[in-house]
C-alpha cells in the first residue's frame, strides 16, 4: 500500500509543530547525509527536542505504516542513520540533560548529549563514560548506545553493553519504559506483557541450547557489533535486563532511546605512551598477547602502509622515513591514578615484550608534547588518507575483529585482498589489544563496474573474516546496511532466527529503521551509494563525517558545512549528468541555506579531520555571484571608504536620535520601510549602538615608549548600546588605558579610510579586500619609525585578517595580546569585579588567544563564566544587521546559561559584542573596558 506523505506531513505538523517538519527537497537531501557511503533521501524530516514529539511521530507513522529512521549526530559509518520515509533527527535544544549522581558512580545522559561534553562534566570527579569512540567529540549518546560504540581503551569491558545501568525508552507502539524506575516497569508489564514473556522465553531457550549459548559467548570473546546483542540472552534472565541490553547496539530498530544512565568509570590522572617499532607485522602481533594486562590501557597497531601514508607529513616524526619496508608500529599507553603505579605499569609493559627485537628503544614518555606526536600518527591516518584521496573517490572505513593470535596472518591476508581487488591504497590499523582492525580504502563509484569491484572485495573480506578466522565483520561501527547481508553468514541460521524473533517482538509492524541489521537483500550493501561528483578542492576533500556540526553556528538554523557541501556535490552531479534544469532549480533553492546564511566563521576547520574550510569556499562562491552592479558598489566603497565609514557612524547616531524621539514602534516602521527601498538598510533593533569615535593621539615628545594604535572599523563605527553602562567608545578607552600604562599613543591621520579588507573578503571580493589591507599595512608601517614602534589593533577579526597571508616586517599585535603581555604588569588593580561573562568566539579560537583572554578576565574578576556551547555569536561582521536570524539562533541559549549575578560580559570584537548584548540582556564590551575600569584610580 502506498503512503500518502502529503497527509503524513499535514498530520506531523499538526502534532509536533509546523517548523519541526520539512518536505523541502534541498533540506531533505542535505540532512540525509551521514558518515557512511550510502545516500537515501527521506520523504520527510522531523527535528525533535522532547519525548512527546517522538510519541506523536510514532502515532502518525503507525497510522500510515510509514517507516522511521532515528538519527543522532549522523557520524555513523555503516548506513544506519539514513532511511526512507520519516527521518527523525535529534534537535539541538532537547535531550541534552546531564545528571551526575551524588557519589559520581552514575551519570544520566540525554540522547543528544555529545560524548565529550559528558566527559567534561565528569572530569572534575576523575570519572568518564566507558565508551571512547574516535568520534567522541562529535557523536551523541543516542548513537553511542545504539551502535555499542567502543574505542581505543574501553574494549569489551567498558562499552555501553557493560556499563549501561538503565534507559528511558519509547517503543514503536507508543509505550514508554524507564528500566531504572520500578513504577515504570510495573506499568510496562501491564501494557506489554507479551514482549516481556517473549524475551524471557527466548533467553530460556537460548541458555538451554548449550551449543548455541557457547557459540554466542565465543563470538563476544572479541569485539562484535554484528547483528543484535545476543549475549543478552545468555547473560540475563530478567526481561527488563534483557531490554536494557538488547537495545544496546540495536541501531534504532527496536526503540527510541530517550536517555541512558551509565555506570561511570575511572579517568586516570597520569598517562605515559611509548612507540614500539618492530621489523614486521608478525613481531608486532606477537607483542600483543603479553601486553594484555591491567598495565596497558591501549595498544594501537599501524601496518607498513599506514606508516608510509603519514611519513613526511606535518607533525609526524622525522625518523619515519628511515624505517625499512615492512616495519610495523605499536603505540602503547599506560594509565594510572598515581605516578608510582604508572611507573610500575610502564616497566611491566616494557619487560613484557623485551624478548622481541625492536628497531628503536621502547621509551615511555609522560610529556604530552612528546607522546602527543606519537598519537598524532594514529589520529592522522584518517584525515591524511581522506584528504589526499583522488578526486571523486569515496573514503570507506571498515572494522573487523579477530582473535589476537590471528592478527598477523589476518593482516597479511587483508593486505593481499587490497592488491587482488584493486585497492592498493588500503591501510590497516586499529585497537590491537582487542584484535580490532580498521582498514581504509578509497574506491570510485563512477560505474556499475566500480560497484561490482567493491562487492567482490566485500565478499572476499566476509569469506576471510568469517570462514577462515571466525572473526567479527563489525567490531565497533555497527552493522548498518554495510554488513546486513553478512549477518547470517557470520552467525548461522539459528542465531539469525533469534535476531528476527527479537525484531518482531519489539517492532511487529517493522516501522523502525527497516532494512538495517536484518535485510534479506543480499545486495543492500551496494545499493543507494553516494556519488562523489568532482567540484573543487574544498568540496572534494570533504568526507561528510559531520565533525563540523558541533561548532557551526548555523547547524540548528538550517545547515552545517557537511550539509552545504553535500548539496553542492549534488548540484555538480546534476550538471555533469546533463540535468541542467534540475541543477539550476536546486542551486536557486539552496541559495539561502548554502550561501547566504553561512557566517564564514571557519570554525569548521578546527573540528574538520581533513582541514576543510567552508568559510573560504562560501566566500569564493559569493565572489562568483557578484554582478557588475554589485562590484561597482564594492569598488566605490573601497575607493571612498573614509566617507563611507563616516556616513555609517553618523547614520547610527542619527538612528539613535530618531529612536529617542519616536520610540520603538515608529522607528521600527521607518526602518522596515527603508528595507523595502534598499536591502542595505538593516533590520531594526532597539539595542542598536550609537556611532563610534576616532582615537585621539597623545602629545609627542614626552620620552615615553610609543605605540601605534589602529582603531578597527567596528569600534570606530559602533559606539555604546543602550545596555552599556556609560557612553565611552572603545577608541577612547584604549587611549586612556595605554596612556595610564605609560605609553605615548600615535594614530594614523587617515584612520577612517583604512580597513583590513574583511568586509570585502566576506563578499568574495578579494581584489578590494587585499588592496585595502595593503593600503592599511603601508600606512601603519610608515608610522613605526622603521619598525621601532609596535602596532596595536583593537579587533581580533581585523588582526587576523591583517596578519593572514600578508608580508609584515614590523611588530603588529592584537590588543588582547598586548594587554596580557604588557599592560597587566604595568597597571595597579584598584578594584575587582565579582562576576563577569567571557565570550571566546570564532576568531579568538583561530588565533588561540582564549587562554590569554581568560587570564585577563581572571586578573580583574573573582568569577569568570564562559557559557557552555557558545562557539560563535553568528553576527558575522555586518551580516547580523541584515540576517538577524543567524545571530538569534547561534545565541539562543546564551541568556539562560548566564548566572543571575552576572550583569556584564566581555569579548574583543565590537560587532560580536553587539550581537552578544542583543541576546544576553546584559552589556558585552571589549576586555579593555574591564581593564580600564579596574585600574582606574579613585
Amino acid at each position: 500500500m502506498s503512503i500518502d506523505y502529503a497527509q503524513v506531513l499535514s498530520e506531523l505538523r499538526a502534532a509536533v509543530g509546523h517548523d519541526a517538519v520539512t518536505d523541502d527537497p534541498v533540506r531533505r537531501f542535505a540532512w540525509s547525509t551521514d558518515g557512511s557511503y550510502f545516500r537515501i533521501v527521506p520523504e520527510l524530516v522531523v527535528r525533535v527536542n522532547e519525548p512527546n514529539q517522538v510519541v506523536a511521530i510514532l502515532e502518525v507513522a503507525r497510522h500510515h505504516n510509514a517507516p522511521i529512521t532515528f538519527r543522532a549526530a549522523g557520524t555513523s559509518l555503516s548506513g544506519q542513520a539514513v532511511g526512507e520515509g520519516i527521518l527523525v533527527m535529534l534537535g539541538y535544544d532537547g535531550f541534552r540533560q546531564i545528571t551526575i549522581s551524588d557519589d559520581h558512580q552514575h551519570v544520566t545522559l540525554g540522547a543528544a548529549v555529545i560524548g565529550a561534553d559528558a566527559n567534561a562534566q565528569l572530569k572534575p570527579f576523575d570519572k568518564k563514560i566507558g565508551p571512547d569512540p574516535a568520534t567522541l567529540a562529535s557523536c551523541m549518546v543516542g548513537g553511542i548506545v545504539n551502535n555499542n560504540a567502543s574505542g581505543m581503551c574501553c574494549g569489551t569491558a567498558q562499552n555501553s553493553y557493560q556499563t549501561i545501568a538503565s534507559a528511558r525508552l519509547l517503543f514503536a507502539d507508543g509505550t514508554r519504559l524507564d528500566t531504572g524506575d520500578e513504577a515504570s516497569k510495573v506499568a510496562f508489564a501491564r501494557a506489554r506483557p507479551e514482549l516481556l514473556e517473549t524475551l524471557a522465553g527466548l533467553a530460556r531457550e537460548t541458555q538451554a541450547d548449550t551449543t548455541l549459548a557457547e557459540r554466542i559467548r565465543h563470538k563476544y570473546a572479541i569485539k562484535n557489533t554484528t547483528g543484535y546483542s545476543l549475549n543478552a540472552l545468555v547473560d540475563f534472565t530478567d526481561p527488563f535486563d534483557l531490554i536494557n541490553h538488547l537495545v544496546v547496539g540495536s541501531e534504532g530498530t527496536l526503540a527510541f532511546v530517550e536517555s541512558v544512565t551509565y555506570q561511570t568509570v575511572d579517568e586516570a590522572r597520569f598517562k605515559a605512551s611509548a612507540m614500539a617499532v618492530f621489523r614486521n607485522m608478525v613481531d608486532a602481533a606477537s607483542a600483543i598477547p603479553p601486553l594484555k594486562t591491567d598495565a596497558v590501557a591501549a595498544a594501537e597497531l599501524l601496518d607498513w602502509a599506514s606508516i608510509k601514508s603519514v611519513t613526511g607529513k606535518k607533525g609526524m616524526p622525522d625518523w619515519l622515513s628511515e624505517l625499512p619496508e615492512g616495519t610495523a608500529i605499536l603505540l602503547i599507553e599506560c594509565r594510572a591514578n598515581d605516578q608510582a603505579t604508572l611507573e610500575g605499569f610502564t616497566r611491566q609493559a616494557t619487560d613484557a615484550i623485551a624478548h622481541i627485537e625492536t628497531l628503536r628503544p621502547i621509551e615511555f614518555s609522560t610529556d604530552p608534547a612528546v607522546f602527543g606526536q606519537y598519537w598524532a600518527m594514529r589520529s592522522g591516518l584518517f584525515p591524511i588518507i581522506g584528504g589526499e584521496r583522488p578526486k571523486g573517490t569515496s573514503v570507506i572505513i571498515e572494522d573487523v575483529a579477530f582473535r589476537v593470535e590471528d592478527l598477523a596472518n589476518a593482516a597479511a591476508d587483508l593486505s593481499e585482498l587490497f592488491q587482488i581487488h584493486g585497492y592498493p591504497e588500503g591501510v590497516i590499523y586499529g585497537h590491537a589489544l582487542d584484535g580490532n582492525f580498521h582498514f581504509i580504502i578509497t574506491p570510485h563509484f563512477r560505474s556499475q563496474a566500480d560497484i561490482q569491484q567493491f562487492d567482490r572485495f566485500m565478499q572476499a573480506v566476509a569469506d576471510l573474516v568469517v570462514n577462515k578466522y571466525d572473526g567479527s565483520m563489525k567490531a565497533e561501527h555497527g552493522t548498518g546496511r554495510a554488513v546486513a547481508p553478512f549477518v547470517e553468514l557470520e552467525w548461522g541460521p539459528k542465531a539469525y532466527e533469534l535476531m528476527k524473533a527479537i525484531k518482531a517482538a519489539f517492532d511487529p509492524q517493522g516501522l523502525l529503521n527497516p532494512g538495517v541489521i536484518l535485510n534479506e537483500d543480499s545486495e543492500i550493501h551496494i545499493k543507494a551509494i553516494k556519488q562523489a561528483a568532482v567540484v573543487d578542492d574544498w568540496v572534494d576533500r570533504c568526507i561528510e563525517c559531520g565533525f563540523c556540526e558541533k561548532t557551526c553556528p548555523t547547524s540548528s538554523l538550517n545547515m552545517s558545512p557537511r550539509h552545504r557541501i553535500t548539496t553542492l556535490r549534488e548540484i555538480a552531479r546534476l550538471e555533469q549528468s546533463g540535468e541542467q534544469a534540475a541543477a539550476q532549480q536546486m542551486r536557486e533553492a539552496a541559495q539561502y541555506d548554502v550561501i547566504d546564511t553561512c557566517t564564514a566563521c571557519q570554525l569548521c576547520t578546527i573540528a574538520c579531520p581533513v582541514d576543510n574550510n567552508m568559510g573560504m569556499l562560501v566566500r569564493e562562491l559569493r565572489g562568483k555571484q557578484l554582478t557588475s552592479t554589485a562590484q561597482k558598489v564594492l569598488d566605490f566603497q573601497a575607493d571612498h571608504y573614509g566617507a563611507v565609514n563616516r556616513v555609517l557612524s553618523g547614520g547610527f547616531d542619527l538612528l539613535h536620535g530618531l529612536h529617542k524621539l519616536t520610540g520603538d514602534t515608529i522607528t521600527g516602521k521607518i526602518m522596515a520601510l527603508g528595507r523595502k527601498v534598499s536591502s542595505e538598510v538593516p533590520y531594526w533593533d532597539p539595542d542598536f549602538p550609537r556611532g563610534g569615535t576616532l582615537p585621539k593621539p597623545t602629545l609627542h615628545g614626552n620620552d615615553r615608549p610609543v605605540v601605534v594604535y589602529f582603531a578597527a572599523c567596528g569600534g570606530r563605527t559602533f559606539g555604546p548600546t543602550p545596555k552599556d553602562p556609560d557612553g565611552t567608545t572603545l577608541p577612547e578607552v584604549m587611549v586612556t588605558l595605554l596612556e595610564r600604562a605609560g605609553y605615548e599613543v600615535r594614530v594614523p591621520d587617515n584612520t577612517r579610510a583604512l580597513c583590513c579588507g574583511q568586509m570585502w573578503e566576506s563578499k568574495g571580493d578579494y581584489k578590494n579586500a587585499d588592496s585595502k589591507r595593503t593600503e592599511m599595512i603601508d600606512a601603519l608601517k610608515a608610522m613605526t619609525n622603521n619598525g621601532e614602534y609596535p602596532v596595536l589593533i583593537d579587533a581580533l577579526s581585523c588582526t587576523k585578517r591583517t596578519l593572514q597571508d600578508a608580508e609584515i616586517d614590523f611588530t603588529l599585535v592584537d590588543v588582547v595580546d598586548f594587554m596580557a603581555s604588557e599592560l597587566m604588569d604595568k597597571l595597579t588593580v584598584y578594584r575587582r569585579k565579582p562576576s563577569v561573562a567571557l565570550h571566546v568566539g570564532c576568531t579568538a579560537s583561530h588565533m588561540n588567544v582564549g587562554g590569554k583572554m581568560e587570564t585577563i578576565a581572571h586578573h580583574f574578576a573573582d568569577e569568570v563564566v564562559r557559557p557552555a556551547g557558545i562557539y560563535c555569536c553568528g553576527f558575522a561582521g555586518e551580516k547580523g544587521l541584515f540576517k538577524p536570524e543567524i545571530n538569534a539562533d547561534a545565541l539562543r541559549h546564551l541568556k539562560e546559561r548566564l548566572p543571575e549575578q552576572i550583569s556584564e560580559g566581555y569579548y574583543a570584537n565590537r560587532m560580536c559584542e553587539i550581537g552578544l548584548t542583543r541576546h544576553s540582556g546584559i552589556s558585552y564590551r571589549h576586555l579593555a573596558y574591564l581593564m580600564e575600569e579596574c585600574t582606574r584610580p579613585g
